[in-house]
């Protein structure tokens, strides 16, 4: 299996002890702020919180607003999410109803005791301040239910543009983005997360999104932060384990050549 840490190209970030990030819990990133709206509570960064007034305002939560929006579009994963245009600017945000997973979710599914929802704001923006490509949280609502005792939870994220997932990539015939070019995006992706002690329990190729870098070519982005953790030694090679697990899936099923150069790049 390859050493990721016999990298030529520098790592971004450093180790980070302690497993939520660099922001404790109980408090958020500077510039974000709590705001009741209706019967939610919203944590957004202070230069987009009247556009959760006025999704609020309209809908009973973000996701309904997101759905609902004649220009809205689908993104289909393990449950559906919206990627829908901020009023009155040119930017796109993606809305997502948070859902348990494992196998327990049919049971538990989108009703928490503590949603991961501040945990996905902290981790992602300690990614970014370190300098680990993820989508930008702009905030995310909270809707009590059982009096207070269990939540609900939408996470707004601003879109990447031109982003496909690394599944789609590789499935395709390199008309998306050049195989080759999209794998060695991901190995610098996993070597940054390997530097900062990041780990990913569910890092599957849907949630690695490849799109262009300034210079047009493919970087790789990592998605679904909720349950990264960091403070995690062996992340190195738990990611790339994690993440061979779901290529050999992916091979299985589709057989598309690019799933086995991934394969052989890890080591696998």
């Amino acid at each position: 299996m390859i050493n990721l840490n016999d990298a030529v190209s520098p790592f971004a970030g450093s180790p980070i002890a302690t497993p939520g990030g660099l922001i404790p819990d109980g408090m958020y990133p500077s510039g974000y702020t709590e705001k009741m709206i209706r019967d939610g509570i919203v944590v957004s960064h202070g230069s987009t919180m009247r556009y959760f007034d006025e999704m609020l305002m309209e809908h009973r939560t973000i996701y309904q607003w997101a759905a609902a929006h004649p220009e809205s579009r689908t993104m289909q994963g393990r449950h559906v999410a919206y990627a829908a245009p901020l009023p009155g600017v040119d930017a796109t945000v993606v809305v997502r109803h948070s859902h348990h997973g494992g196998m327990l979710s049919r049971l538990t599914r989108d009703v928490f005791r503590e949603p991961r929802a501040p945990h996905e704001l902290r981790v992602a923006w300690t990614l970014r301040h370190v300098g680990i490509p993820t989508p930008r949280v702009l905030g995310f609502a909270l809707y009590p239910t059982l009096h207070g005792k269990l939540w609900r939870a939408d996470v707004v994220t601003r879109e990447i543009t031109d982003g496909v997932d690394l599944a789609r990539v590789l499935s395709s015939d390199g008309d998306l983005y050049d195989h080759r070019k999209s794998i060695e995006a991901v190995i610098t992706l996993l070597r940054q997360l390997a530097r900062t002690w990041a780990f990913h329990p569910d890092l599957n190729v849907k949630n690695v999104l490849i799109a262009p870098n300034d210079l047009g070519e493919p970087m790789a982005y990592v998605l679904d932060v909720d349950t990264l953790r960091f403070a995690e030694k062996n992340a190195e090679w738990m990611n790339v384990a994690r993440l061979l697990r779901s290529a050999r899936k992916w091979l299985n099923a589709d057989g598309n050549p690019g799933f086995a150069a991934l394969i052989e790049r890890l080591g696998g």
